[in-house]
């Protein structure tokens, strides 16, 4: 092989390898240069300021009804789902139980009058001795001191007649609860509405509360689903913004697709600590068209909405920028760079989402520049470097 062919053959080997390590190089110059402004067209659409969050449906109220008279479940005359009126008849309980307690009511009433009219007999007994007695001492029959454990015995008496008669009392009171439960063995709806919970089945034993207010093991839940409500929890940045017969906008996952109409009913006055965020409970109605399709215990979100702007001129808000607050007190002035690279001063409104609304400066169909945001380079990554081989350059060239 001569020299001519050999230094030809280094030569092309140099040229291979050096190509990618050029190409790559060159590939980086263009993907580094720097991205130019988007032009965008200010535009008229719609803004609006809203304050949302998920909450639980609810209805306006919630009646338990429990059994204040144990025995054994005979008939259950309702399921869920069942609407009811007042006086619909819903649980009947086998009564013996509370019979057996009337009759030991009535049976103590009758101790206590007797033990009241033995008492009061022998009250009179004692007074009729002391009149006896006075007729005597007047004779100077009978000593004084006789007279005065005579007194004695008749004040004692007396008091024994008192108690006596507080025992009628409070055996009456106690027969009119007996009876009062045993009437409870034929439950009825105290009101309407439809029953949502039944946890009682014939057959199974149930017993009264201390008390006829606690009552005993509950029955059955009853609500009134015609008018259905969302609670939610707004932050406290967000609450201040919101005030009662607000227009809301309701939806649910579990009827997809549908929205409802709601008003803001109620705002609690004081807020909670939840996750050491102070939130407020908001009560937002349903309208009637929402009642009938929502269900109690569903998750629903709730769009309160705060401030719209319909048929606004719209820029996105990158293309604002901020040059100075002005007076004290007065809202912070922007400006806008034109496509000629001009700037210009506009006055701007609400800014939502991404979205500023122009009041002044600008018209439709206008151009203006929106700054691109420079995508981050990933950590560790270097450009490549023209050598093949090394982190970051071009594949090895082969021979």
């Amino acid at each position: 092989m001569t020299d001519h062919m050999q230094r030809l053959i280094i030569l092309c080997c140099l040229a291979a390898l050096a190509g990618p390590g050029m190409f790559m190089q060159t590939g980086c110059k263009k993907a580094e240069k720097k991205a130019g402004p988007t032009i965008v067209k200010v535009r008229k659409g719609n803004l609006k300021v809203a304050v949302s969050a998920t909450g639980i449906v609810e209805p306006e109220y919630i009646v338990v009804i429990k059994s204040q008279a144990s025995g054994e479940v005979e008939e259950v005359f309702v399921q869920e789902g069942d609407q009811v009126v007042k006086g619909t008849p819903l649980v009947k309980i086998n009564p013996i139980v509370e019979t057996r307690r009337v009759n030991q009511a009535q049976s103590d009433v009758r101790m206590a009058k007797a033990r009241s009219s033995s008492a009061w007999l022998k009250y009179k007994y004692l007074k009729n001795q002391i009149n006896v007695q006075k007729d005597l001492l007047k004779k100077g029959l009978v000593p004084g001191s006789t007279m005065a454990d005579m007194e004695k015995d008749l004040g004692m008496q007396s008091a024994e007649g008192i108690l006596a008669d507080a025992q009628i009392a409070k055996a009456e009171e106690a027969l009119k609860e007996a009876k009062d439960r045993l009437a409870e063995t034929n439950i009825v709806s105290p009101t309407a509405g439809t029953v949502i919970d039944r946890e009682v089945q014939p057959g199974q034993v149930v017993t009264s509360g201390t008390s006829s207010v606690s009552g005993g093991n509950t029955l059955l839940q009853i609500a009134n689903l015609t008018k259905l409500f969302v609670t939610i929890k707004v932050d406290e940045a967000d609450v201040t913004k919101l005030h009662r017969e607000q227009d809301a906008i309701i939806t649910a996952d579990g009827l997809p697709g549908q929205r409802f109409k709601g008003k803001v009913l109620r705002i609690a006055p004081k807020g909670t600590i939840e996750s050491n965020v102070t939130v407020f409970e908001v009560v937002v109605a349903a309208d009637e068209r929402g009642s009938k399709a929502l269900r109690p215990q569903m998750s629903a979100n709730v769009e309160v909405v705060v401030t719209e702007r319909k048929g606004a001129l719209i820029v996105p808000q990158r293309a604002l920028e901020r040059v100075g607050r002005g007076a004290k007190g007065a809202a912070p002035e922007y400006v806008v760079r034109m496509t000629d690279g001009k700037k210009r001063q506009v006055k701007v409104g609400l800014m939502e989402a991404g979205q500023a609304e122009i009041l002044s400066g600008l018209s439709e169909g206008e151009e203006v520049q929106v700054p691109t945001v420079a995508a981050k380079k990933p950590a560790g990554q270097r450009r490549g470097t023209g050598v093949p081989g090394a982190p970051g350059g071009g594949r090895g060239g082969g021979h």
